[in-house]
């Protein structure tokens, strides 16, 4: 009796010792399942469509799986060809291993190999020659997995880490490569021909095993039938339909935009998701490429377009073409800095509104006029006299823009625009008055947020490509909402490039040439959307006399029409144009010499023209200089220098050699003396 207790309690002790023993080894030697988490990264528009992929660090095409988002019928295909007993075994299926060791014994080969799924994901793990020690391994490995993780777990990262065929792991790679579509709703044919690949990835890929590919999914399907997965009609609906032999390439849609958040943002980050809409992004790439004709050599495109009530962008076209190295399509001319030639002129125009000292119909004069030692010119070199500010706006005067950014304050107008986009940088020195003419460097991403706050009353939030950060406050007003609803009305009545219709005047553009033909520029908007357009070469070399208006605006029309098409309308629709009625009697003329006003031409008293002077000693010749007349306040350059004065007199020291004294009023007119200082006798 004892010696059969004492065998009774070595036969309880020996699982319990080996259980001891694996638990020992668990703790020792554990499971690293941290390839499951080196997956590629993904960028997404909205509602969950993928925008942008990219591989993983090892070059492998490999997405993390959520089995609740996998087709169930893939998934119960799987588990009916794998693994049956996936849900009820703890790692290793007695069964299945019983009948693979009884079919090779009566075949006298491998059949079946009795693999649980979690054997399975073990190998994947740690690949090792097949061996009988490299089984029993695996047997560890598995019951150790089980241990840790539940079965939604192994199952996921299973999806994850298996091959389907060069560089391609993981059902949701496999889908994209193979039929161009996530896991989520496929055929029971795709189904099963997923189920098969990883069997043998390389000699059953469609897309170069045809015959191989439809005999291991035709396994499949009927192991599927056999189990009660698909019915008769499904199973020979299946059969009889052929694997496409074509591969399908992984979304690469706003490189730019993707490869910027994928840089900024941890790489343990793998879906980032953006406010793009991704039909939108798709068609107006396919049409960007399709406009590369009308380019100049070394030229490309860039689009914007952004949802006004948020600033949300929507869409994000760096180049027509980021993959050329002829067009240097890498630089991302949303972001870089250019001329904005005229398309900042509504801004200063929207000032002067918000200021009172002009109004639509305001007369202003369109004539050669010298500000100091700048002289501009309109862009054709013809001038229109008298015109109304509307006028002015609609038809990009030079002379009228620069007389009204005169009376504004360069420096003024430069605060103004860079209170309400932080990002632009305009230094003290270069606050002048070409600015008017796109004398500073704006990207197309800080004008269309300008333009946002036009389209949304002067002010909007800051333009955003994520949605987190579209809960940001306000950015500063650009101008007041009556400045702003007079600067769209004028721009609403522009007429539409030719060969596009308006009839309800809903978009209000502007375009933009800068010097050289360097850049053309069109921001186009209504109250939804805001959509941008620039032409040029991003070497900034000259273009062959492409213009904003000729070549660039009808470009941003054609992009509205894809936004009213692939967008939703907003839900303020159609705003009427802002009527300005006539100008008040105070703003009926812009120049202070229009009639009943020549009294008050602008005049030096002293010192008279080429005035010498001497200083009485070794210091610097002190000066006296007055002048009369015209509008004060008045703007003083010495030299081209300007000078803090707005008075009408002044005391400045002077050195040895010749001068020019500048002196302008607040209405533009200017008056110039040149005098002489002759050297001292010290």
């Amino acid at each position: 009796m004892k010696r059969y207790l004492l065998f009774l309690f070595k036969l309880l002790l020996l699982p319990v010792a080996l259980i001891l023993i694996f638990l020992i080894f668990d703790r020792l030697y554990q499971v690293d399942l941290s390839p499951v988490s080196e997956t590629s990264r993904v960028v997404e528009g909205r509602a969950g469509k993928w925008l942008y992929a990219q591989t993983n660090d090892s070059g492998k095409w490999r997405f993390s799986v959520d089995i609740s988002r996998l087709d169930p019928e893939y998934v119960q295909m799987l588990l009916a060809f794998e693994d049956q007993r996936f849900y009820s075994h703890f790692g290793l299926d007695p069964l299945a291993m019983m009948r693979a060791v009884g079919q090779m014994a009566v075949n006298g080969r491998i059949v079946s190999g009795g693999s649980t799924i979690t054997m399975q994901l073990a190998r994947l793990l740690d690949p090792k020659p097949r061996t009988v020690w490299a089984k029993l391994t695996e047997i560890i490995r598995a019951f150790q997995i089980e241990l840790h993780h539940s079965k939604d777990e192994i199952l996921s990262a299973y999806l994850t880490l298996t091959p389907y065929g060069g560089n391609v792991e993981g059902v949701v790679a496999a889908s994209i490569r193979y039929f161009g579509k996530l896991p989520n709703s496929l055929s029971a044919s795709e189904s099963a021909l997923l189920v098969s690949l990883p069997q043998s990835p390389e000699k059953n890929r469609p897309d170069r095993h045809i015959v191989n590919a439809i005999s291991a999914r035709n396994k499949v399907l009927s192991i599927a039938r056999e189990k009660g997965v698909v019915g008769e009609r499904v199973y020979r609906q299946a059969i009889a339909l052929p694997p496409m032999r074509s591969v399908h390439n992984f979304p690469r849609y706003a490189p730019h935009l993707a490869q910027k958040l994928l840089s900024a943002k941890p790489k343990k980050q793998d879906h980032i998701v953006t406010t793009l809409n991704v039909d939108l992004q798709k068609q107006i790439e396919k049409w960007a490429k399709g406009k590369s004709g009308l380019l100049d050599r070394g030229a490309t495109i860039a689009a914007l377009v952004v949802r006004n009530d948020d600033a949300s962008v929507a869409a994000y076209l760096g180049s027509h073409d980021m993959f050329s190295r002829r067009v240097g399509g890498y630089v991302d001319m949303v972001s870089a800095i250019r001329s904005p030639g005229s398309a900042l002129k509504p801004f200063i125009y929207a000032l002067g509104f918000e200021k009172h000292f002009i109004h639509p119909k305001t007369v202003i004069k369109d004539a050669e006029t010298r500000f100091g030692d700048y002289m501009p010119h309109n862009f054709s070199y013809r001038y229109n006299g008298e015109v109304t500010v509307a006028y002015a706006l609609q038809n990009s005067l030079n002379i009228p823009a620069v007389k009204i950014l005169h009376r504004v304050g360069p420096q003024a107008f430069a605060e103004r625009i860079s209170g309400m986009v932080p990002g632009i940088k305009i230094p003290k020195e270069r606050a002048t008055l070409p600015i008017a003419l796109g004398g500073i460097g704006i990207s197309m991403k800080q004008l269309t947020q300008l333009y946002t706050a036009l389209a949304s009353g002067g002010e909007a939030y800051p333009l955003h490509s994520l949605p987190a950060e579209g809960n940001r406050t306000k950015l500063p007003p650009l101008c007041t909402p009556k400045a702003a609803k007079m600067a769209t009305s004028i721009l609403r009545e522009v007429s539409p490039p030719d060969g596009f219709v308006d009839t309800q005047k809903r978009i209000a553009y502007k375009t933009g040439t800068s010097y050289g033909y360097r850049d053309a520029w069109t921001v186009a908007y209504d109250r939804g959307y805001t959509v941008a357009v620039w032409m040029g070469k991003p070497s900034n070399a000259a273009q062959l006399k492409h213009t904003g208006r000729r070549d660039a605006a009808p470009l941003a029309f054609e992009l509205f029409s894809m936004v009213d098409h692939l967008l939703p309308p907003k839900k303020w629709g159609w705003q009427p144009p802002f009527p300005p009625g006539e100008a008040p009697p105070g703003l009926v003329y812009f120049e202070q010499d229009n009639p009943g006003k020549a009294e008050r031409r602008l005049t030096i008293l002293y010192p008279r023209e080429n005035a010498r002077f001497r200083s009485a000693d070794c210091s610097d010749t002190v000066i006296d200089i007055k002048v009369e007349k015209g509008s004060p306040p008045y703007f003083w350059y010495i030299d081209g220098e300007s000078k803090k004065i707005s008075r009408s007199t002044a005391t400045l020291p002077f050195t040895f050699g010749a001068h020019t004294i500048t002196i302008i009023d607040s209405s533009g007119e200017s008056v110039t003396r040149s005098i002489w200082v002759d050297r001292p006798e010290c």
